[in-house]
């Protein structure tokens, strides 16, 4: 059984406007970052460049990335679509401060004290 012309699982112009976003931080690429300070931009860069990641990863873990098959977009869609609709403030469960956060990795600094005030 073959499929013909299956559904794109990939949108091709949105990994350009990702790349060229990483390249240049041209914020007429995604509006909604345009009133973000130096903080809000490190970290939208960094969810973004984690996103890219799991695209390629999401063919290359099957060996099928080169052909274009399997890889899907999903996180980095829902990357920009929590961003964007932020309206320009962090997204829920991603302030860097917040004891509890949904940032993929955090510096000792960041990290609240273990039970009992010791650091593990």
């Amino acid at each position: 059984m073959a499929q013909i012309d299956p559904e794109p699982n990939y949108d091709h112009r949105l990994a350009e406007r990702v790349v060229f976003y990483l390249q240049t931080g041209d914020w007429r690429l995604f509006p909604f970052t345009q009133g973000f300070d130096d903080e809000k931009r490190r970290a939208f860069k960094h969810d973004l460049r984690e996103a890219l990641a799991d695209l390629q990863d999401s063919g290359s873990a099957r060996k099928t990335s080169a052909v274009g098959f399997i890889m899907s977009d999903l996180r980095l869609k829902e990357t920009v679509h929590e961003w964007a609709d932020a309206g320009g403030d962090w997204p829920e469960g991603s302030f860097p401060r917040d004891p509890v956060t949904a940032l993929g990795s955090s510096s000792p600094i960041d990290e609240p004290p273990s039970a009992g005030g010791i650091k593990g």
